[in-house]
């Protein structure tokens, strides 16, 4: 450990400012130093074996040789007497280039020493050498004198007991020292070692040399090196920083293949932005989280030991350190999340509350961080964005000018980014760099003596890097730890494609590497997280210590990051690319091995990995062979993102277990899990298509041949799958059809639920073919059968939506035609309120629908306007194209008659369309009657006529006679603005007063009554 620290990576202060008491109010600060100690061995014996001039002459060859190694490294000289000295390496470098530069002046040094004693005679001459790195406190240089910097700390101490231990001829170092320079330098380990002064025991290293002639950028791995072609974007960003610093918000948008530098552009930023920003936040996008809730923010939660996911207490102290206290915040995003603990305040809310809440809660939080100050928000690698994130994000984006905050977005090129529009982003692509740019940027990296000795390098890198900022870096990197420094030309086993010469580099640097080579390919396997407890568990043949070890020279070489999380130390790979590279290097075998290990030990363990949630797992099961668990994991998946009204994901999760499914060949238990997958996902695709849409339908088809070949001790347990198949049969002849044969085969059943769906079928069917006496009844009976825990799993496996919400919405409605107007309002109303209630996304479009249809009944174009727009909202937010549909055409009645004929009937057409091509045209007699009085208001009489045809052609094709009625005085309507004779008329105004009147519709026998008036008709009997 650093002395006075915790950290072993440590970082140099931020600032020279301080506060009261503090290391710089006393005129100093603290520092991370590094010191070298030097001594000669046995100086004063060779006092008395030479003559006094030649030893005068030899220690000033000495200390003169010792003064240029030290100052050719940019060391210090602190003190120095006859035969020794101190010196301290700059301050300003970052830490691990001092460390390694003190190493390298440290065996400077030594060779030195040899040659003075060889040019003096003295083949005996030898020196000891020990070099330490601590926290210090380095005093005011302004009020010292001379060129030497006043240093307190332990470095000094530590390194002249090193030095006092050395063998003659060699470097010692401290633990931390080799742990800065590790990736520069070969070491060799000497034990722990009881030094003067010291209470614990300290690990000394031996520094061999330095590993093949690696330049300062790369050996130490900084991120501070110039940046080439970033000119114009720096400036952006600066313009942009500049107008957050005067209170209006700004968002960027970086964009760049991988590789590119869009995150080093992004540490330039959080540079640049350091002395004036109050907060920094930053999220992680990760490959695979498209169908993972809210996983750049769960990524910032720590996994605790035995925890699943984060806590609500977990949630509320992340909150609270970055300023937000808001409960109401707090709660929102704990629901979001899905996180642990007592109270779930949102759980009954319906999803447009959440929503709302969830907007509310972004605004109030962006609020809260910036309080202070402004600040930055950086989020990485957008690509892999889920839904929900990118809902929330998109809200901030769109606020977020009202803050002094600074979005900064970074992705791959050719995304999808229209719900990044109303921001207005600055967009900053990044394109590689040019012939005359990468060797600008290689000579940026490298000393002039090698790029003399190398001349192949510029052509190679350029022809193998194709301008990609980290494909530069790796390859000069791998060159300089694998091309003797005399050597000059490189290997010809490059090949010319980016990636494939990527793929070599990271293997040969990796070979070089030992048993870390096996441990980088596990941990490419585990993904972007992985710990040492399951690193174990992939590498069983593995000691514990060699893992650590091992992971350790992979953070060292740049391979892997620590993440600083409580609990189990965690490690990420530096950029996902290289994670990806190894990855892909792997045989299919090799691969199989790992995932395998790890679906058995977090399987059996899942506290092991807790960020690894069900639909992670489920991908290294099927990674690994195991296609059968995966496929249950999968459908788990589908139904925990269900429950979390995470349709899009959950569509997802079911639809690539089926697509296993059909890999796996025949058998009962595959039966069964298509069974499992198909009930869960037909609500869904109803939900998100359409109830009559094809894909639903081949779903149900597909899913009721597969469950009439089960026994029929079964049949119960696969009511769901027949309840769809019912629902979206083609016509309403087909659909009663269907009812009473799920209503025979089950009509011994007891359980109460089944006997509900039953009676759920008969008055949807019965309410379309026009009996609302039977359609009443079954509601009736049906809703005396409801219960609302069993209504929470059976509302996503019969129709996606709840049974009570479509019983009080089909209520409504036949109330009205019957002529009960307050009765139908009541039961509106109370589905209303229940359907928010219980948050059921599916339902809620359910109920939009009805609502809708209710206020299309009544005329109430005002009502139905806002209707459209709530059910546009709900239906862009959760991905459901029928709605989008409903949306337009109901939207298009509305403004028709609100005075916009031309749009609303262009709008209405549009819907249409749409319900067409997806074949959600389950009430097409009602659109078609739509569309008809339009063109009639128009004054396209012939059309609207030939329309309205068309409808009670569908009618009696379907069976769908509801609306029948309306059909037939709407066709008389028609035709007498056409110019027809009254007698002509007769026929459909008697037949809608017949049907009407047959059906108990008491509201459309007073319609059909009017038109006679009206048009003065005698209706004959």
């Amino acid at each position: 450990m650093l002395r006075e620290s915790g950290t072993r990576t440590p970082r140099r202060a931020a600032g020279r400012g301080g506060r009261a008491g503090s290391s710089f109010a006393q005129g100093g600060e603290r520092r991370i130093v590094t010191a070298l100690c030097y001594d000669l061995v046995g100086s004063t014996d060779l006092l008395h074996l030479m003559d006094m001039e030649d030893y005068q002459d030899l220690m000033s060859a000495f200390q003169h040789a010792t003064r240029q190694s030290i100052a050719a490294q940019s060391g210090v000289i602190q003190h120095e007497a006859g035969d020794g000295g101190v010196a301290l390496f700059p301050i300003e470098l970052d830490a691990r280039d001092a460390a390694s530069l003190a190493i390298r002046a440290g065996l400077g040094i030594v060779d030195a020493c040899k040659r003075v004693g060889r040019e003096g005679g003295r083949e005996d001459l030898g020196v000891r050498v020990g070099i330490a790195t601590s926290i210090a406190l380095v005093r005011d240089q302004s009020q010292e004198s001379g060129t030497e910097e006043p240093v307190t700390g332990a470095a000094l101490a530590m390194a002249t007991r090193l030095e006092a231990i050395a063998d003659p001829n060699s470097v010692l170092v401290s633990e931390d020292t080799r742990n800065l320079a590790g990736r520069s330098h070969a070491f060799v380990f000497q034990g722990s070692k009881t030094l003067k002064g010291f209470a614990e025991p300290e690990k000394v290293w031996r520094a061999l040399g330095h590993k093949i002639e690696v330049d300062r950028f790369y050996a130490y791995g900084r991120v501070t090196g110039p940046l080439i072609n970033r000119e114009s974007e720096l400036a952006a960003i600066g313009s942009l920083w500049d107008g957050v610093l005067g209170g209006r918000g700004a968002v960027a948008l970086i964009e760049g293949e991988a590789g590119m530098g869009k995150s080093r552009l992004l540490r330039e930023l959080r540079r640049r932005t350091r002395d004036w920003r109050a907060n920094l936040l930053f999220f992680q996008c990760l490959p695979g989280g498209l169908r993972s809730t809210l996983h750049p923010l769960l990524h910032s939660f720590p996994a605790e030991t035995g925890q699943m996911g984060p806590t609500a207490a977990a949630v509320q102290a992340l909150f609270e350190r970055n300023g937000i206290v808001d409960a109401e915040v707090t709660d929102v995003f704990t629901y979001l999340l899905g996180a642990q603990g007592p109270g779930q305040p949102l759980q009954n809310d319906s999803p447009s509350t959440i929503r709302e809440k969830a907007y509310r809660a972004v605004d109030r939080a962006l609020e809260a961080i910036c309080r202070n100050g402004p600040v930055v928000i950086a989020v990485e690698d957008i690509h892999w964005i889920d839904p929900t994130s990118r809902d929330l994000l998109g809200e901030a984006a769109r606020i977020i000018y009202r803050f002094p905050a600074f979005l900064v977005l970074t992705s791959r090129p050719g995304l999808p980014l229209e719900w990044l529009d109303a921001a207005k982003p600055r967009r900053l692509p990044l394109r590689p760099l040019d012939r005359d740019e990468t060797r600008l940027a290689i000579k940026a990296k490298w000393p002039q003596h090698r790029l003399e000795a190398l001349p192949e390098l510029f052509e190679v890198t350029e022809r193998i890097s194709g301008g990609v900022p980290l494909f530069i870096e790796e390859i000069c990197q791998w060159v300089a730890e694998n091309v003797d420094a005399g050597r000059k030309s490189l290997s010809e086993s490059f090949k010319p494609t980016h990636l494939s010469a990527f793929e070599a580099i990271l293997d040969a640097r990796l070979e070089h590497l030992g048993s870390a080579r096996e441990v980088a390919r596990a941990a490419a396997a585990a993904g972007t997280h992985v710990t040492l407890p399951l690193l174990r568990a992939l590498l069983p043949d593995f000691g514990k210590k060699a893992i650590a070890a091992a992971a350790d020279t992979l953070c060292e070489t740049g391979f892997l990051t620590r993440i600083r999380v409580p609990g189990p130390i965690a490690y990420g790979f530096r950029h996902v690319l290289i994670q990806e590279t190894i990855y892909n290097a792997l045989l299919r075998k090799q691969r199989q091995v790992l995932h395998r290990r790890l679906y058995a030990a977090v399987g059996e363990n899942r506290s092991m990995a807790a960020w690894i949630d069900t639909g992670r797992l489920a991908e290294h099961a099927e990674r690994a062979g195991l296609l059968e668990e995966a496929i249950d994991l999968y459908i788990a998946a589908g139904k925990e993102s269900s429950s979390r009204s995470a349709m899009i994901e959950a569509r997802q999760y079911l639809e690539h277990a089926l697509t296993l499914c059909g890999r796996c060949g025949q058998g009962r238990q595959l039966e069964s899990r298509q069974l499992s997958a198909l009930t869960a996902l037909g609500p869904i695709l109803t939900g998100l298509v359409g109830l009559n849409s094809p894909p639903a339908r081949k779903l149900y088809e597909d899913g009721v041949e597969i469950a009439r070949r089960r026994p029929m001790e079964e049949q119960a347990n696969w009511f769901p799958i027949y309840w769809g198949w019912w629902l979206t049969g083609s016509d309403f002849r087909v659909m009663h059809d269907r009812a009473l044969e799920v209503q025979s085969m089950l009509a011994t059943t007891e359980d109460p639920e089944i006997q509900l769906q039953v009676n759920h079928c008969i008055w949807a069917i019965d309410f379309n073919l026009g009996r609302h006496r039977e359609t009443q009844e079954a509601i009736k009976a049906g809703l005396a059968l409801y219960d609302l825990r069993r209504a929470q799993k059976s509302r996503t496996e019969f129709g996606g939506h709840d049974a009570k919400v479509c019983g009080l919405g089909q209520l409504a409605l036949s109330l009205w035609l019957t002529g009960r107007t307050k009765a139908s309002d009541a039961a509106l109303s109370r589905m209303i309120v229940f359907v928010d209630r219980i948050g059921h996304v599916p339902s809620k479009a359910h109920s939009l629908d009805t609502e809708a249809v209710s206020a299309f009944y009544r005329d109430d174009f005002e009502h139905l306007a806002h209707i459209s727009e709530r059910m546009a909202e709900f239906a862009g937010k959760h991905g459901m194209q029928s709605l989008s549909g409903l949306a337009l055409l109901f939207r298009g009645w509305a403004e028709a008659h609100r005075g916009d004929l031309a749009s609303g009937h262009k709008r209405l057409r549009d819907g249409l369309e749409l319900l067409r091509s997806l074949g959600a045209v389950a009430d097409l007699p009602i659109y078609l009657y739509m569309h008809a009085s339009l063109l009639g208001r128009a004054g396209s009489f012939a059309t609207a006529i030939e329309v309205a045809d068309e409808a009670i052609a569908k009618v009696k094709e379907t069976g769908h006679a509801y609306w029948l009625a309306e059909l037939h005085r709407c066709r008389a309507v028609l035709k007498s603005r056409a110019g027809a004779q009254k007698d002509a008329l007769g026929a459909d105004l008697g037949a809608a007063a017949d049907i009407a009147e047959s059906q108990g519709a008491r509201a459309l026998i007073r319609r059909a009554r009017r038109s006679i008036r009206e048009l003065g008709v005698v209706v004959r009997k």
